[in-house]
């Protein structure tokens, strides 16, 4: 079975010192197995590559992870400024790791596709999960890692998201065993005795601005172009929103975040028809498009939700509930389950403002006793919306809490 441990450590500056923290508090909780990694959620301003390879060394065990806009853990709940390690151990659970060469839009799908094959052949058994940390790269959007990693895998379950940043200084970074990046994907696999659960719900729900859905009728990747016979501009104003207001960048983050897209996928990448949520990143007054985070495919369903702390709270529970169920489920069977790692979209903690604990103290308080949780604030999740018995609906996210139970 899986153990872990969860240490926190606020001294970034003197990285020799937060390392030793981690290495040290670590190390005095968990006795290490055969197999070990180092899960790490880290404040965007540090020296990142140092960081990594430090408390590798010191702690002996490869490091992945991602930089945050803040994190959160069982013990501590919501942390800024600081960095969360979960650090991973079995006997029976086997662990492989893997690097791309840096990503482009050219060479992305290729570099899926290798990655995925140089954690596999390492890997002892066949895989169970695959856990993906890639680059935040502006134009790789990042609907293409769960649709590559599902063709790669053969339709494997594959849980992460994107790095992100805090403010001007920081910067993203992808953590890649005893490195950092900022334009490489890693991945982690798993084989053996595990039985992961995963859960995502949609955090739009009664906050829907107005019972009108209409389909994209004209659209290339992220950018919608036409909605029924009218521009995407147009579609926006039918909901009264001010799009001027959109289209001023002063104003764009906290009105995009708070007004996101709900898109129903009829067919395409996402047959089972369930709702994911985009949220917007600009829109063009003269030209009438808009642009997602996100595809939003041509023949998709789209409208317009809000998003606020009430909806939040509630999606959080649901969540974690649903969670907790399935690994009660799996706990009938024998399975004993020890961890549970959380990514939450950053508009959700720009909507919480000053109740931005919420998640992380519902994670804290509802979760059952003695599992070690760590979790972070990403620029976009990955997490299936169902698991069939032989194939995982992979998708993408905004504006969601995804979770995963070992």
């Amino acid at each position: 079975m899986l153990k872990s441990t969860t240490a926190v450590t606020y001294e970034l500056d003197d990285i020799a010192s937060g390392t030793d923290e981690l290495a040290r508090t670590t190390k005095e909780k968990l006795k290490f197995a055969r197999n070990s990694f180092g899960l790490m959620f880290c404040d965007s301003d540090v020296d990142h590559a140092k960081f990594a390879s430090e408390l590798a060394r010191k702690l002996g065990v490869p490091i992945v992870g991602y930089s945050a806009t803040a994190m959160f853990s069982d013990g501590e709940g919501l942390c800024d400024t600081a960095v969360v390690l979960t650090t991973v151990t079995s006997d029976d659970v086997n662990f492989s790791i893997a690097t791309s060469e840096p990503l482009t839009s050219d060479n992305i799908a290729a570099q899926i596709a290798l990655t995925y094959d140089r954690a596999k052949a390492s890997l002892e058994g066949e895989p169970k999960l695959v856990l993906a940390f890639p680059p935040y790269l502006l134009g790789i959007m990042l609907d293409i890692y769960p649709r590559e990693l599902e063709r790669a895998s053969g339709g494997l379950p594959i849980f992460g998201g994107l790095p992100a940043h805090d403010d001007v200084h920081g910067r993203t970074a992808v953590y890649c065993g005893d490195s950092a990046a900022s334009d490489r994907m890693t991945l982690l696999l798993m084989s053996g005795n595990v039985k992961p659960v995963m859960t995502v719900k949609n955090p739009i729900g009664a906050g829907a601005l107005a019972n009108l859905k209409r389909t994209v009728t004209q659209s290339k990747h992220n950018v919608i172009y036409k909605v029924g016979d009218e521009s995407f501009v147009a579609f926006l104003k039918r909901f009264g929103l001010d799009v001027e207001k959109l289209a001023n960048p002063d104003e764009k983050t906290i009105s995009f975040t708070t007004y996101p897209l709900l898109i129903e996928n009829t067919g395409g990448e996402n047959p089972d028809g369930i709702p994911v949520v985009r949220t917007l990143h600009g829109v063009d007054l003269k030209e009438g498009t808009g642009t997602a985070i996100g595809e939003v495919p041509e023949g998709s369903i789209i409208s317009v939700g809000i998003l606020q702390p009430k909806d939040i709270e509630k999606s959080s529970s649901d969540s974690i509930r649903d969670l907790t169920e399935k690994m009660s489920a799996g706990e009938a069977e024998g399975y004993k389950y020890s961890t549970v790692f959380a990514i939450s979209c950053v508009a959700r903690y720009y909507v919480m403002a000053n109740r931005n604990t919420l998640e992380a103290d519902a994670l804290k308080s509802k979760l059952p006793p003695g599992l070690s949780m760590a979790g972070y604030y990403s620029f976009g999740e990955i997490c299936p919306t169902s698991i069939r018995p032989d194939k995982a609906m992979n998708a993408a996210h905004n504006e969601s809490l995804v979770l995963l139970a070992l």
